[in-house]
C-alpha cells in the first residue's frame, strides 16, 4: 500500500538531486579535461608598478615572528613595495609586533563590522593611492621568486591576478596528506582548467592582486565570511576576468582538530549564503547572454565534493535517466579526484587515499553546522593557528 507512493517519491528527489548535479558535474568534466597539461608562458617584460602588500591579521602576535619578516625582506629586495599589516580588532599586541618587524600598521577596531572582507575595505580605503594590492594572509609564505613572476604577470594588464595557492599542513595533522590532495584539485588543478578554457579563475583569499582601476570599478564590498569568493562574483557580475598565475604559489596554513571544523564552517557555509544572495541573478543574466553568467553558475551550484558525491549517489536511486546521469556523474568526480592525486608525490598518495573515509564521515557530521553557517548574519570565527598550540600550555 505504502510501497508505491514511497518509490514515487524517491523517484522524484533522485531526479531533482541528479538535475541538480549536472552543472556541476559538466564543469568538473571541462576543467579536468582542460587541466591534463600545464602551460607556461614566456614573459618578457616586468610591469615597473609599485604594489602594496596588505596583511590582513586578528591576533596574530604567535604568527608573525615566523611569517612576516620573510614578506618584507622579499618587498625590500623588490623595491618597489610597501608591506602594510591590517591590525583588525586584535586583543593582543600584533600591531606592535608587526611594527618592530618593518611593517606599516594599520589598526581597525569595529565590532560592528568584524572580519576579512572589511578589514581589507578598510585598508584599500585607507591607501587609495597605489596601482596594485597583493593580499597575503598572516600565516603565509611567499615563494623566492614570487614578486618577480607576478610582476611579469602584471606587465599584461589584467583586472585580477590569482596565484597557486599551497597548503602548509601541521607535521602532526593526521589528515595532511588527503588534504593536500583536495586543496590541489581545487586550488590548482580546477584553476588551471579554467585558464586553459579562457575563463575566469576563482579568488582562493590569499595570494592574490587587484588593480586600483579594478577596485574603481568594482569597490570591494564583501563582507561575508567568504569575503574572497563573495568579490569574485561581483567581479564575474561586471565582466571583468582574473587571471592565473601558476609558476609561484603563496603557501597558507591548514588548521586541524576543532580549527578545521570551525574554518569549514565558514568556508563552506558561507558559500551556500552566496549561492541563495547570487543564485537568482546569475541564472537570469543567463538567458541575457552574461558571457560570464554560466561559468559563475556552474560553481556556484558545485557543492563541495564530499556533498556532490553524496547527490550523486541519491541520483543513482531513482532509476531511468537518473542512474545513468548519477554514474556519469561519479565517473567524472573518479577521474577528476585520480588526477589531482596523480600530481602528488608518490609517498602521499597512500596516506591520501587512508584518510578519504574518515574524511567523509566527519564531513556529514559537520552539515548542520555548516547549514547554520549560511545564515544571512552568521558571526566570522576566526581559527587557530599552529604557533597557537605550541604555545597553548
Amino acid at each position: 500500500m505504502f510501497i508505491e507512493p514511497l518509490h514515487t517519491l524517491l523517484s522524484m528527489i533522485s531526479g531533482m538531486a541528479a538535475i541538480y548535479t549536472l552543472p556541476g558535474s559538466w564543469a568538473l568534466a571541462r576543467w579536468s579535461w582542460a587541466a591534463r597539461t600545464v602551460h607556461i608562458a614566456q614573459r618578457n617584460s616586468e610591469s615597473n608598478a609599485h604594489i602594496l602588500i596588505l596583511i590582513p591579521a586578528h591576533n596574530e602576535a604567535a604568527t608573525l615572528p615566523r611569517t612576516l619578516p620573510p614578506i618584507i625582506e622579499q618587498a625590500a629586495q623588490d623595491g618597489r613595495c610597501t608591506v602594510v599589516l591590517i591590525a583588525d580588532n586584535c586583543s593582543d599586541n600584533t600591531a606592535e609586533i608587526a611594527q618592530q618587524l618593518g611593517a606599516i600598521t594599520l589598526c581597525r577596531n569595529d565590532d560592528t563590522a568584524r572580519g576579512k572582507g572589511h578589514a581589507l575595505a578598510h585598508a584599500f580605503h585607507s591607501f587609495p593611492d597605489f596601482p596594485w594590492y597583493l593580499i597575503v594572509d598572516a600565516d603565509s609564505r611567499l615563494d623566492d621568486q614570487f614578486l618577480s613572476c607576478l610582476r611579469q604577470k602584471l606587465s599584461e594588464q589584467p583586472d585580477a591576478v590569482q596565484t597557486r595557492y599551497e597548503p602548509d599542513c601541521a607535521v602532526d595533522d593526521p589528515l595532511a596528506n588527503l588534504k593536500q590532495w583536495a586543496l590541489h584539485a581545487f586550488n590548482v588543478n580546477r584553476q588551471r582548467g579554467r585558464a586553459h578554457l579562457g575563463e575566469s579563475v576563482s579568488l582562493l583569499g590569499n595570494g592574490f592582486a587587484i588593480s586600483a582601476d579594478t577596485l574603481a570599478k568594482v569597490p570591494y564590498q564583501a563582507g561575508s565570511n567568504v569575503e574572497d569568493f563573495e568579490y569574485q562574483l561581483r567581479l564575474q557580475a561586471a565582466n571583468l576576468k582574473i587571471r592565473w598565475l601558476e609558476e609561484v604559489a603563496v603557501h597558507g596554513e591548514m588548521p586541524y582538530g576543532q580549527s578545521e571544523s570551525t574554518q569549514r564552517v565558514r568556508w563552506e557555509g558561507g558559500r551556500i549564503a552566496m549561492l541563495r544572495q547570487f543564485g537568482g541573478y546569475f541564472s537570469l543574466q543567463l538567458f541575457h547572454n552574461h558571457r560570464m553568467a554560466w561559468p559563475a553558475l556552474q560553481e556556484l551550484l558545485l557543492l563541495p565534493l564530499s556533498f556532490h558525491s553524496l547527490l550523486l549517489g541519491l541520483a543513482c536511486l531513482g532509476g531511468n535517466f537518473s542512474t545513468v546521469l548519477g554514474i556519469l556523474g561519479f565517473l567524472i568526480l573518479i577521474a577528476h579526484a585520480a588526477q589531482a592525486l596523480l600530481e602528488l608525490k608518490p609517498s602521499q598518495r597512500r596516506g591520501a587515499l587512508i584518510g578519504l573515509p574518515r574524511y567523509m564521515l566527519w564531513k556529514l557530521t559537520q552539515l548542520p553546522a555548516i547549514l547554520r553557517g549560511s545564515a544571512k548574519n552568521s558571526p566570522w570565527l576566526r581559527s587557530e593557528r599552529q604557533a597557537e598550540r605550541r604555545t597553548t600550555p
